[in-house]
This record gives C-alpha cells, structure tokens and sequence, in this order.
C-alpha cells in the first residue's frame, strides 16, 4: 500500500509539473502595454521608423550549480539572478522573443496605436521605408532576480507547491536609452533614459499557469514598467519634435 502511495503521488507530481510547462507555453510573452493618448491631435510630419534596439546588457548569470543547492535539507530559498532573462532563467520557462527586438516591437506599436506621426513603421519587417525619423534604442539592463522557495528542500519542495504554496518571487529592473535621429542631417534630436522597477511576491505554480492578463508573469512585469515610464518619455519627445519643427 505504502508503494501505491508513493507511486500515485509522483504520478501527480510529474503530471502537474507537464500541465503547468504546458500552460506558461502558450500565455503571451509580448512585451505589448497600453497607455493613455499622449499624441496631439496633429501628428508629427513624415515617417517615423523604430529600429531594431541594440544590446549592450552585461552577460552575467548566477551559476546554474546553484540549484542544486535546493536538494540540501534546510535550505529555504534559492536566489538566482540573470542580466538575460530572455535567453535565461532559474526557475522560471520563459520562451520570450529576444529583448531586443521584443521591446522595440512593443514600442513601435504604441507609437502606431497613438498616431504620434503621420506613419510609423519597424524597420526589421520594412527596411527600406522611406523614412524622416528613426527611433533608436539601447538594452543596457534587464537584470531579473528569481528567489525560489523550497520548504526543506529535496522531494518535499514538489509536495509543497503542488499543495499552492509560494514558488517563487521576482525583482525585474530595466534601463534602456532612447533616442530619436532625425535623418535627413543623421541629427540626435531627443535622448532619453528610461529606468524601471518592479517586484512580484509570492506565486505559486498555479498563478504561474495562469500569469496576469493572459501574459507570463515576466513578460507582464516588463510591459508593466513600460506603460509606467513611457508616457513621460513620450511627452519630453512631442517636446523636443515641437522645438525642432520651429
């Protein structure tokens, strides 16, 4: 009896783990956020093109070994950190399109939704659209910290998340330079740095099957940052076109 037991309980175990990798599949890893109206009620003249953004994030990740540290008995949390969460995770299935275009995809369709200028286009699917502006960007930060839970670690830790207690927590921050470049005299006209944070406590296995808003809970956590800091960028842009259109 006691063999069925522990038999039936890792059928369940392995079973959950399945459906809840399957699920945080198929929830949306766009980087896409809403905010208000910020263009004005004439757009800007000529065609705006929002470029692919450059990478220039540190490559740093905790060391995978250290997972293992959880098999240990006594061991409460693990703390695993990556400076490239989108390529790499602790504990977290995460199958997000690289940032680097994530983020200016997510951008040049808030700009599109707000009609900020007469057209706006992304250059990596038009690369050669005429345009009078471009939209640059520089990745410099998105560190991601991951704080595991493990309840006396080893097999144990599985029986406690399969009963809903907290997996994990996430501490998101991000830096990215923005800049527009007027073309016709490959002219910066506007620079801005965009800094963000955000922290997201205590999400069992579930929550993360579910994710917020029908987005991975990473994913939310990064367009969430976005539609904080990008209207106030937005505004010191419609600043600098107006000064610049003088």
């Amino acid at each position: 009896m006691a063999i069925n037991k522990i038999l039936q309980a890792t059928v369940i175990i392995c079973a959950s783990l399945i459906f809840a990798s399957c699920a945080v599949n198929k929830l949306d890893n766009s980087l896409d956020y809403k905010t208000g109206r910020y263009a004005p009620s004439k757009p800007f003249e000529g065609t705006l093109g929002v470029d692919e953004f450059i990478d220039l994030r540190p490559q740093g990740t905790t060391s995978d070994a250290k997972k293992w540290i959880g098999f240990i008995p006594g061991v409460l949390w693990i703390d695993f950190v990556s400076e490239t969460p989108d390529t790499f995770t602790g504990f977290s299935s995460y199958n997000s399109f690289p940032f680097k275009s994530s983020f200016a995809r997510a951008i040049y369709r808030n700009l599109s939704e707000n009609g900020l200028f007469e057209k706006t286009v992304y250059l990596p699917e038009e690369r050669y659209a005429k345009t009078k502006w471009r939209l640059e960007g520089i990745i410099r930060q998105t560190t991601l910290k991951e704080s595991c839970y493990y309840y006396g670690s080893g097999f144990y830790a599985w029986c406690t998340r399969i009963i809903g207690l907290p997996y994990v927590s996430y501490e998101t921050e991000l830096d990215i330079t923005l800049r527009l470049r007027r073309l016709s005299n490959d002219e910066i006209i506007w620079t801005h740095e965009l800094k963000g944070s955000k922290t997201d406590r205590y999400y069992n296995i579930y929550q993360l099957m579910i994710g917020k808003d029908e987005k991975h809970i990473l994913s939310y956590n990064f367009s969430k940052i976005l539609e904080e800091k990008m209207p106030s960028a937005m505004e010191s842009l419609n600043t600098a076109l107006a000064a610049s259109s003088r």
